[in-house]
């Protein structure tokens, strides 16, 4: 039945009766029937007010819909394991793999468990998120959808069930879902008889580095200028696919109030605040999954030893349906494996023989309570509060929280799923590490690989944790100054008093942090004229705003005077066969603000000079820096050039050239400033971007990638990769992930007060006015206010006000 609608200025009241623009009232409202109320604000930002949640959960998915309805629909598709019955097999076959992998992983039985045991509010919300985003599907028809699925018969309506599914799989981020490709060639050796599969050279995620990343900074009353807290957020993720923000305001009153933002499609808000906490989340470094290596029966390689004992792998045969170029639907088949740990995995260093195979077991396959954690947090009256959601839901799966309430405390806590393990399964991972090659060569990648075949590396079940590290032993700090995280290991969230003695599987107190990270704190313990909080040591939400966008440099900082001495009157050096001049690239170095924003020329040369050296140089003693990092003084270490050899070439010298090649051959001068290098495309607009790619130390990072988005949606193109680590292109730096919601708030006498901004902006419809909008603002670091109190809502000159209504 379709829902009915009311748009017009003259419906102000949240949930009373109102008239449409010809006077009429709409037709009552059957008790029990879906009914919100939504608010569009400027920037298409939508307020939505309801009785309860399911209302309100009804109310999101309808205006979500108007701007996600392509995205989501192909993300249902996927996670239904029909993206081969609906676009054909795929380039190389990708699309029927991508069904096997998430048939394997059961994202579909995981998510209705998900529901299931949800709380009733939290089930509410999904199911009336479907709702209103069926009633967007019927009042629109599909030959007005936005054009990339405009009359695209895959967009269909969805079910609660579905969207669990790919809240699952959401879920997996961190963990299962970058192993995809290993999960879905995963098969025995042909011996077996069961034919095997075409085998696959695969590279192992890195997970050390899975393009997402982010700031967070909350601060205190001891550092705010007004004696209550602040908080800024900002997550560094894609720009387009299913994993960009969502900004919208959602109200049930007397029992909810939060504002912020939520990754596509989901019900909640995972960065956000309300009159009381602010909080947002920085991807943790933890491992949130662990490998197995399994010793295989000889007689039979899809039976494993454990314990001196033989263990069969279970076996389901699959099916999926596959398109043909002729219409017609086939059948495919594959026999998929599972251990006791959970999905096998095959091809290149973790190819299944008939001696060893390989398995994964994910923490995040048994969460059912994400949902809740971001529903009890929004609800949270304070940082206690917030703390306690954590501790009694462990419902966050791969990030870390930083908050802080209206008094000025604190937090900063790894609430992320960790598998608890032994002290023993611990010891005889670091002995493998010292003796087994392929050991070490994943633990480079960010991967723990345990022994299979003992009871030893099990994960460890304790009392209200369960197989997750007990909350007791989780990294946390609370202060009344500020905390802080960057992405790295949580040992220096402050520097007043670091972190430690928190399990291995979290990372190492001590080890060298970022040059991002060393640039955060830079900005935030800085003291005297200059200083990002002034010569007071106060921060104003204005000083946090523009320190955050400062686009400071930490390694120009460190090094740009040096290599500009070093390189003022260099020779010519030797590159292959050229003799390159350095005179140019040491001139614009030497000019250069050692910031990136637009205007820097000189910023260039720095960034194809710094991608010359390998990560751990910008980060410890070698070819960058002389001095190495020292934990007990973190914040000055590394520091001073390295000198130059005795004899032989430079390196400086030699990335300078370097350097001063590569931007050639992209048809860029060192003079150029980075505006008009580095972009993005919003339609047939082209919008200058600021920022850097995080090597630099620069807090705001931009960049390129293809890793994070699995939609099957149009993309920004990059053009021939020039240089995989800086991202040159041979039309510059296109930019597609980094920089995304923007949110600095403080808590005032007058309840939050919050400026936001949306990077890539609110809508993926390119008709849609929402579709550049704050992309341009972006680029003039141009904020904006994230309206809150009712008053404020409803004087906003672009104000559009709409209630719905459906039968549940």
């Amino acid at each position: 039945m379709r829902g009915r609608i009311v748009v017009g200025l003259s419906c102000l009241g949240l949930l009373a009766a109102c008239s449409d623009e010809s006077g009429v009232n709409p037709a009552p409202v059957a008790h029990g029937d879906y009914q919100a109320t939504i608010r569009w604000t400027s920037h298409g930002v939508p307020h939505i007010v309801a009785e309860d949640h399911g209302s309100l959960g009804f109310g999101l998915g309808h205006a979500g819909a108007r701007d996600v309805v392509c995205t989501l629909a192909d993300q249902i598709v996927k996670v239904r394991s029909e993206r081969a019955r609906t676009f054909g097999p795929g380039e190389d076959e990708a699309n029927i793999d991508s069904d096997f992998a998430y048939l394997a992983l059961g994202v579909v039985e995981r998510g209705e468990a998900l529901l299931a045991r949800s709380s009733p509010e939290a089930r509410a919300l999904v199911e009336g998120y479907a709702a209103g985003y069926n009633l967007y599907l019927e009042e629109t028809g599909a030959d007005d959808l936005p054009a990339p699925c405009a009359g695209a018969a895959w967009v269909k309506p969805i079910r609660a069930a579905d969207l669990a599914a790919y809240y699952h799989h959401i879920n997996l981020l961190a963990g299962s879902r970058q192993m995809l490709d290993f999960i879905s060639r995963a098969a025995p050796p042909p011996a077996s008889g069961e034919g095997g599969r075409p085998p696959r050279e695969l590279a192992p995620p890195d997970f050390a580095h899975l393009d997402l990343g982010s700031n967070a900074w909350a601060i205190g009353r001891d550092r705010a200028d007004g004696g209550r807290g602040m908080l800024v957020a900002n997550p560094h993720f894609p720009w387009e696919g299913e994993l960009r923000f969502f900004e919208s305001h959602l109200t049930i009153p007397g029992q909810l109030d939060v504002y912020g933002a939520s990754l596509t499609g989901l019900p909640i808000i995972n960065i956000g605040f309300n009159e009381h906490v602010a909080w947002t989340h920085t991807v943790s470094p933890a491992n949130h999954f662990t490998l197995y290596r399994l010793a295989l029966d000889p007689e039979d390689p899809t039976a494993y030893l454990y314990e001196g004992e033989r263990r069969e792998m279970e076996r389901r045969e699959l099916t999926i349906d596959v398109l043909g170029e002729d219409g017609s639907l086939t059948q495919v088949s594959r026999a998929m494996y599972r251990s006791h740990y959970g999905p096998m995995l095959g091809a290149s260093l973790l190819a299944w023989s008939a001696e060893q195979a390989f398995t994964l077991r994910d923490a995040n396959e048994e969460n059912v309570t994400a949902l809740d954690q971001w529903l009890g947090m929004g609800r949270a009256r304070d940082v206690e509060e917030l703390r306690r959601a954590h501790e009694e839901l462990r419902g966050i799966p791969f990030v870390f929280t930083t908050a802080v309430d209206a008094g000025g405390q604190t937090l900063l806590v790894d609430s992320s799923r960790v598998p608890h393990l032994s002290d023993e399964a611990l010891s005889a991972y670091r002995s493998a590490l010292t003796r087994d090659g392929l050991t070490g060569a994943l633990a480079g990648s960010g991967i723990v690989l345990l022994d299979g075949s003992t009871r030893r590396d099990e994960w460890v079940e304790t009392e209200g944790a369960g197989p997750l590290v007990p909350w007791s032993d989780v990294p946390m700090l609370t202060r009344t100054d500020f905390v802080m995280n960057a992405n790295d290991t949580p040992w220096l969230t402050n520097p007043a008093e670091p972190l430690t003695g928190y399990p291995a599987l979290f990372g190492t107190p001590g080890a060298p942090i970022s040059a991002r990270t060393r640039m955060n704190l830079r900005l935030l313990t800085e003291e005297g004229e200059g200083a990002a909080a002034g010569e007071d040591g106060l921060f104003a939400r204005e000083e946090l705003q523009a320190a955050i966008l400062s686009n400071r440099a930490s390694t120009a900082e460190n090094l740009l005077a040096a290599v500009v001495e070093r390189c003022d009157g260099a020779a010519p050096v030797e590159i292959g066969d050229e003799q390159v001049d350095l005179s140019e690239a040491c001139l614009a170095l030497a000019s250069w603000d050692g910031r990136l924003d637009a205007s820097s020329a000189g910023a260039l040369v720095w960034r194809e000079l710094l991608g010359r050296f390998q990560p751990r140089d910008l980060v410890d003693a070698g070819k960058l820096y002389e001095q190495p990092f020292d934990p007990e003084d973190p914040l000055a270490t590394p520091r001073d050039l390295a000198k130059a050899p005795e004899t032989g070439p430079d390196p400086i010298l030699v990335a300078l050239g370097e350097a001063t090649l590569s931007l050639a051959q992209a048809g860029l001068d060192p003079s150029t400033p980075l505006g008009e290098a580095q972009f993005t495309r919003k339609g047939d607009e082209i919008i200058p971007i600021h920022g850097g790619n995080g090597r630099e130390g620069v807090a705001n990072v931009v960049a390129y990638s293809t890793g994070n988005n699995s939609t099957l949606l149009p993309r920004i193109e990059a053009g021939e990769v020039l240089n995989e680590v800086t991202g040159l292109t041979t039309s510059g730096y296109p930019i597609n992930t980094g920089t995304s919601f923007l949110l600095a708030l403080e808590f005032t006498t007058d309840g939050p007060r919050a400026e936001a901004l949306l990077s890539y902006a609110q809508s993926h419809d390119p008709a849609s006015p929402h579709f550049a909008d704050q992309t341009a603002m972006f680029s003039r670091k141009a904020w904006r206010p994230a309206l809150f109190a009712q008053e404020d809502i409803e004087a906003d000159p672009a104000l559009v006000v709409k209630v719905v209504a459906a039968p549940r």
